[in-house]
C-alpha cells in the first residue's frame, strides 16, 4: 500500500527515489524527487489499483476536495464520502483504461458532492505497472475547473444568443476584426449575398468573391472612417457585388472594444434598398408628372375663367339697367376672386397651395380696380404674413374677402372721393384671425343678414371653414374678423 511520498519512488524502476527517465534529453529530471514533482501540479492525483482502491492521494487532491488521507487511502475510489464519488461517468471510463488499456484525456466530470457543492472535475488517467511487482496501477490526475466551465459555459450561451439574434436579424450583418477579417456572418448575408459559411468565415473583406468585395469606398470607410468615429450611419453606396449584380446598399458600422483588451470589432450591417430607390425614382416621376399635368390643368382652368369673366363682362356692358349691370359686375368679381388663385398657383409654380397674403392681397387690388371710379382714390393696406393655405381653404377664403370688399365699395364710401380699406392676417396659438376693414361712416350690420346673396355667401363659407365672423362698426368704419381653429385648416 502506497501511504506516503516516498513509498510512491517504488512506482519508478531506479534506486533509491529517483525517477529514470528513458529519454536522454530529459535526463536532467532523473535526479528528482518525485515527491517534489507531485508538490508541484495544480492537479490532485490519485494512484489506483485495478479494482480502483486509492493507494495513494496527493496533498492537492486532499485539499481541493477537503478530505482527509485516513479516509481515503485504502478505500475503494466510489465508496469515498460515503459513496458520493460513485460517479457512473467517472468509474465507467477509469474501468476502461484498465481493462482496454486506453488513456483518458481531459475528461471533464461534472458532479455535486454534499460537503462542497458542485464540481466540474477535469480528468487525465492511464495505466502503468509497478516496477519489480508487475502490478499495474492507474494514475489519475483530477483538476477542479468549475470555475473555468462555468465560465465557458456562460460564454458559450452568450455565444449561442448572439448568434440566434444575429440569425433572426433580416438585414446582413457580418462581424469583422480590426484587420476586416470575417468573424462571424449573419444568415441572412449568405442567403441575401448568395456566400456559403465557408467562404466567409476567416477569410478577409476584401478577399470575399475574389476581391469583388474589395469597393473602395467602403473600405476606406472602414479602414480610415470608422476608428475616427464610434459610428457609421446609413451611408449608401451602389456597388456591383458577385453573384447578384449590381445593388444599392445602405451600411451601418459600429467599433467595438473587447473590455481589458486592446482588439477591437467591427459590426457591419448592410441593408440592400435597390428595389426602395427604385421605387423612390418612379414614385418621383410620377409625382413630377402629376405636377406638371395640375399645372397645366391650373393654367387652363385660369384661362377658361378670364374667358368667362370677360363674356359676362361684355354681357354687362350691353345691359341698360343699372341694378342688372351691378349684378353682373358682383359676378365677375367673384369669377376673377377664383381666377386669381389660379394666376397665384401658376405664378409661383404650386399646384396646392398658395401664399395666403400674396393671393388675398390680389383679390383686394382687383375688387378695388373693379369698382372704384377712377384710380387711386382708394387706399388699401395690405397684409404680410408667411401662412399658406391650401387650395381648398383658399377659394372659400378668397370669395369671403371679395365679398367683404365689394359691399365696402359698394356702401362706404358713398358721396366720397376718397376711402380706406385694410386687410390683415394674424395667427395666435388657436386661431388664424383674417382681419378687414375700411373706414366708412359704418352701416347697421343686422341690416346686411339677409340683405342679398353676397351675405348668404359670406355665412355659408364662413360655416364651410369651420371659423365664426364677428362684425363690429362705428363712425370711424366697419371690421370684419373671421377666426379659423388650426384643427378646422388641418382638415384641409
Amino acid at each position: 500500500m502506497i501511504t506516503d511520498m516516498t513509498s510512491l519512488s517504488n512506482l519508478f524502476p531506479n534506486k533509491g527515489s529517483k525517477i529514470l527517465m528513458k529519454s536522454t534529453s530529459s535526463t536532467a529530471l532523473t535526479a528528482m524527487d518525485p515527491s517534489e514533482i507531485i508538490a508541484t501540479l495544480r492537479e490532485g492525483l490519485l494512484v489506483l489499483t485495478e479494482d480502483l482502491t486509492v493507494e495513494f492521494a496527493s496533498d492537492k487532491f486532499l485539499k481541493m476536495f477537503r478530505v482527509n488521507r485516513h479516509d481515503t487511502v485504502g478505500r475503494a475510489l466510489g465508496d469515498l464520502g460515503d459513496g458520493q464519488w460513485n460517479i457512473p461517468a467517472l468509474l465507467g471510463p477509469l474501468n476502461a483504461v484498465v481493462t482496454q488499456d486506453v488513456t483518458l484525456e481531459d475528461l471533464e466530470v461534472d458532479h455535486h458532492f454534499d460537503h462542497i457543492g458542485r464540481r466540474v472535475m477535469r480528468l487525465n488517467a492511464r495505466k502503468t505497472v509497478w516496477a519489480g511487482h508487475n502490478a499495474k496501477r492507474i494514475l489519475l490526475a483530477v483538476d477542479d475547473v468549475t470555475e473555468a466551465a462555468d465560465h465557458a459555459r456562460e460564454l458559450g450561451l452568450q455565444r449561442r444568443l448572439a448568434e440566434g439574434i444575429v440569425d433572426t436579424l433580416r438585414e446582413p450583418l457580418l462581424v469583422l476584426d480590426g484587420d476586416l477579417q470575417i468573424m462571424a456572418a449573419s444568415r441572412a448575408f449568405h442567403l441575401k449575398f448568395r456566400v456559403d459559411a465557408e467562404q466567409a468565415l476567416g477569410r478577409n473583406l476584401v478577399d470575399l468573391g475574389n476581391g469583388q468585395w474589395a469597393n473602395p469606398e467602403l473600405i476606406r470607410l472602414l479602414k480610415e472612417v470608422l476608428p475616427d468615429h464610434s459610428t457609421i450611419e446609413d451611408y449608401e453606396i451602389t456597388h456591383a457585388f458577385p453573384q447578384i449584380g449590381v445593388r444599392t446598399v445602405l451600411l451601418n458600422a459600429r467599433k467595438i472594444f473587447s473590455e481589458g483588451l486592446s482588439t477591437k470589432t467591427l459590426l457591419l450591417a448592410i441593408e440592400d434598398v435597390t428595389e426602395r430607390r427604385l421605387l423612390e425614382a418612379e414614385r418621383d416621376r410620377a409625382l413630377d408628372q402629376s405636377n406638371r399635368l395640375l399645372e397645366e390643368l391650373n393654367h387652363r382652368v385660369m384661362n377658361s375663367m378670364s374667358m368667362i369673366g370677360s363674356v359676362i363682362s361684355m354681357e354687362g356692358r350691353a345691359l341698360s339697367d343699372v341694378d342688372c349691370k351691378a349684378a353682373f359686375t358682383r359676378m365677375r368679381n367673384r369669377i376673377d376672386a377664383i381666377g386669381t388663385l389660379y394666376r397665384a398657383l401658376s405664378r409661383t409654380g404650386a399646384v396646392d397651395h398658395v401664399q395666403a397674403d400674396d393671393y388675398l392681397n390680389a383679390i383686394m387690388r382687383d375688387a378695388v380696380a373693379a369698382m372704384e371710379m377712377s384710380p387711386g382714390t382708394i387706399t388699401i393696406t395690405l397684409a404680410d404674413s408667411e401662412i399658406e393655405l391650401s387650395t381648398r381653404i383658399a377659394v372659400p377664403l378668397g370669395l369671403i374677402v371679395n365679398e367683404l370688399a365689394t359691399n365696402s365699395l359698394k356702401y362706404a364710401y358713398v358721396g366720397r372721393d376718397t376711402g380706406k380699406l385694410g386687410l390683415g392676417i394674424v395667427p395666435t396659438d388657436d386661431v388664424i384671425a383674417f382681419t378687414f376693414w375700411d373706414d366708412g361712416p359704418g352701416i347697421d350690420v343686422n341690416a346686411r343678414v339677409d340683405s342679398g346673396l353676397g351675405q348668404k355667401l359670406i355665412e355659408a363659407f364662413v360655416e364651410q371653414l369651420g371659423g365664426t365672423l364677428s362684425p363690429s362698426s362705428g363712425l370711424d368704419g366697419t371690421q370684419y374678423v373671421l377666426a379659423i381653429p388650426h384643427a378646422e385648416l388641418s382638415k384641409f
